[in-house]
């Protein structure tokens, strides 16, 4: 069984031979990510900025910290500057220059498309804390960023209706939760986010594409809500924050977990044993015997587990048992 099979039976649940990986440090993957450029024409007025105007500010390397840095300059301090911002263009051809090539040098694998975000995206143009103030004082004004952000994703994806068949996946990602609940009440998440997620999903879908969304956080409550707008992946890492058994309870055989060894706990600080026996509770417990489950890891960089404080080894430790406890019985 090729591999962009395997992801896609795991996904629907249709008896894959084995659990699907996705481990791109490792070279070991069933999925190949494809994304796009900035355009051509676009270059930074100042360090660190965004094609969105925001300004990052990365940690010193000489501190030895390495991760991906914070929002230190928003473009929108206040709602009433929007009439004058200039979003992003997505249908700038330049941005889908590379796009054939990616899903040629994919080959058999599952084409895997974007990260989106719309939560996140809110936040770097206007800040976090203003957000959540103008989410009660300016409901309005921030109902229209959000459009402004979901008409981006929707434009990128009236642009790739021309690859309909060749692009398996569409790629969210929006952190929803801190260590204890959610960051927005349920009410408020209906209020702002829901509709606007389920245009985004039933577009996708319409062009046969999965959607994925990568969210972390104690995100319980919230899951439910994108199962119920067509949610087909999500992203978990660090399953024991929303509790193993409970989600096991609300929603095995429901969504597909696109999951790793706690990123938290287990990987960065168990044995090879601890790592070996949550990658086997996840995959019993998390997934089903006719699918809904893909082993994954943190990043594609070293950089990226050098921030948490992984080592290869503990990577291809949580490989190899994705591997041992992955492959499904003929008798299911």
């Amino acid at each position: 069984m090729k591999s962009r099979e395997i992801v896609k039976r795991a996904i629907k649940f249709s008896r894959p031979e084995r659990v699907p990986l996705m481990f791109p440090f490792l070279e070991v993957s069933d999925v190949s990510c494809i994304g796009l450029k900035a355009p051509s024409a676009w270059r930074p007025k100042a360090e660190g900025e965004d094609e969105w105007g925001t300004i990052w500010k990365k940690p010193n390397p000489e501190t030895g910290i390495i991760n991906m840095g914070h929002v230190e300059t928003v473009p929108i301090e206040n709602l009433d500057e929007m009439k004058d911002y200039s979003f992003p263009d997505p249908i700038e051809p330049s941005r889908y220059e590379d796009i054939e090539k990616q899903i040629e040098k994919s080959g058999e694998k599952y084409r895997l498309f974007g990260w989106f975000t719309l939560f996140e995206r809110a936040q770097q143009l206007h800040g976090m804390e203003n957000l959540f103030i103008d989410f009660h004082q300016k409901p309005a004004q921030v109902s229209q960023l959000l459009d402004k952000i979901n008409d981006f994703t929707l434009g990128v994806l009236d642009t790739i209706e021309k690859y309909k068949g060749r692009l398996d996946g569409f790629r969210l990602g929006d952190d929803w939760g801190t260590q204890k609940a959610s960051l927005l009440s349920i009410k408020m998440f209906r209020e702002f986010f829901k509709l606007r997620y389920k245009e985004i999903i039933s577009k996708a879908h319409s062009l046969g594409m999965d959607v994925w969304l990568h969210s972390d956080g104690r995100i319980n409550e919230v899951i439910e809500e994108f199962v119920e707008i067509g949610l087909d992946v999500v992203n978990i890492q660090s399953p024991h924050v929303l509790g193993i058994e409970e989600i096991s309870q609300r929603y095995s055989g429901r969504i597909t977990f696109e999951c790793m060894v706690d990123v938290q706990r287990a990987l960065p600080f168990g044995s090879k044993e601890q790592i070996e026996n949550e990658a086997k509770m996840l995959i019993h417990k998390w997934g089903t015997p006719k699918g809904g489950f893909i082993g994954t890891d943190y990043g594609a960089r070293e950089e990226d587990h050098i921030a948490i404080g992984v080592s290869k080894e503990r990577v291809q430790w949580m490989l190899e048992a994705f591997r041992r406890y992955g492959i499904y019985s003929q008798s299911h």
